[in-house]
């Protein structure tokens, strides 16, 4: 009841604002992002990693981009990059007309209803922008719908975690969802994520493609014309001492899998002790996830984070939750996380991880994620036990540096730029 009054209360505070997204004009590419995305600050700036560094991918090729933030964003307008429009406002009337319609009549109607007052408003906002594609990080149902009723592909761009278990992206999710509601093709970060579509995403005509990750590929081809690059490189490295340095991909509402009392709602006991107990051998990165940073519950993470670890000279949280994931990575001897989706771009690095959610094990209901990346030996399941943790953590030290995972997909990325800007030109022509 709590988390429900205080969502409805954020939902009220976003849309205290006019909507934005009337003052919208024709562009090439329409961007989608939320909140939860930004999980860098360039400049002052809320920046997106993944939908910022396409656009500016677009913005060199010459394609004009506009940014919609989806309902309920606060870094819209000045306060992120590329302006994102908003419409919180439009978003919470729906929201409340659905809650009526439930009272009076059925769930099924009520989303009925929803979807299409949504994708009443997206046809307005492509209308308005007119553009050849759209991107967005798992785009709602209303604008697959709309999309597809203007004849203008949708693509998802990957954000995270790609496995038969996920509720959106696995096979056995999707055998009775009718294709308009998807989006019409899949950006993926490499072949293990695009193999999971391809169970079931080709038979119903979307399409698939291995574009790589856009924010990785700016730091590992760096460019030196790039300044959010350089600027970044700049600041140098956390620790300069000779001790190793582990990594910790911290997560939000841990308390999903954790409901005893006690739970400190942000790590397992078993962590937090083997933390305490190394500091005087290791140096630790907590790399807080960016709800973590940005989010309602910001200041009882840094409020434990403190108490337990603000004592200690060899824990960091700040700087380096701050700084790009892939400069961080370059720093880092090892990763550990509960489940996190920096398994895959510490692979990418050779940097080994270890996970310590239990039902990643085999028979567990998760036991295929990140089967590529245990399968080459560079993720490991762990107990929750500190032992186990500080022996892996020296065991694998020894090891040094593991084989990188990563796969160079900057050719295909630019393809699709390249298509974009080919039905650009087309579209010109025409007209």
């Amino acid at each position: 009841m709590l988390d429900s009054l205080t969502s409805l209360a954020q939902k009220f505070q976003a849309a205290s604002l006019p909507d934005t997204w009337q003052k919208l004009e024709q562009c090439d590419v329409l961007l989608v992002r939320g909140d939860v995305d930004c999980g860098y600050t360039y400049q002052g700036k809320a920046y997106a990693p993944l939908i910022d560094s396409f656009s500016d991918l677009c913005v060199k090729r010459g394609l004009v981009t506009c940014s919609v933030a989806t309902p309920y964003a606060k870094f819209t307008g000045i306060h992120a990059h590329n302006s994102p429009v908003s419409c919180n406002r439009a978003a919470l009337m729906v929201s409340i007309f659905r809650r009526v319609i439930r009272l009076f009549g059925s769930r099924a109607n009520s989303e009925e209803w929803a979807n299409k007052r949504r994708a009443h408003l997206w046809s307005r906002i492509l209308e308005k922008t007119r553009p050849r594609y759209v991107i967005g990080i798992q785009p709602d149902v209303a604008l697959c719908w709309t999309g597809k009723m203007k004849r203008v592909p949708v693509y998802d761009l990957q954000h995270g975690m790609i496995a038969d278990e996920h509720l959106w992206y696995g096979g056995k999710y999707r055998v009775g969802t009718n294709p308009r509601d998807l989006p019409d093709g899949f950006l993926c970060w490499d072949e293990p994520s695009a193999t999971v579509l391809r169970k079931w995403a080709p038979q119903k005509g979307i399409n698939v493609r291995v574009v790589g990750n856009p924010w990785f590929a700016r730091f590992l081809y760096k460019d030196p014309r790039d300044r959010i690059v350089q600027e970044a490189l700049n600041k140098g490295r956390i620790f300069n001492n000779h001790r190793p340095i582990i990594l910790v991909s911290l997560q939000w509402r841990l308390d999903r899998f954790y409901k005893h009392n006690g739970f400190n709602g942000i790590m397992v006991d078993a962590l937090e002790k083997a933390i305490l107990e190394t500091a005087n051998s290791y140096n630790w990165l907590l790399r807080m996830h960016p709800v973590q940073i940005r989010g309602p519950d910001k200041e009882i993470v840094q409020g434990y984070l403190m108490r337990t670890f603000g004592h200690l000279a060899s824990v960091e949280w700040h700087v380096c939750s701050g700084l790009p994931l892939p400069v961080v990575l370059q720093q880092v001897d090892l990763h550990i996380t509960h489940w996190s989706t920096v398994v895959v771009e510490a692979g990418w690095m050779g940097a080994y991880s270890a996970l310590l959610n239990s039902n990643i094990c085999p028979g567990g209901s998760l036991e295929n994620i990140y089967a590529h990346e245990r399968g080459l030996g560079l993720a490991t399941v762990l107990p929750q036990d500190s032992s186990a943790i500080t022996h892996w953590i020296e065991e694998t030290l020894s090891k040094g540096t593991g084989k990188s995972s990563l796969e160079d997909a900057s050719e295909e990325l630019n393809k699709f730029i390249d298509e974009v800007v080919l039905s650009v030109k087309e579209a010109c022509n025409y007209s």
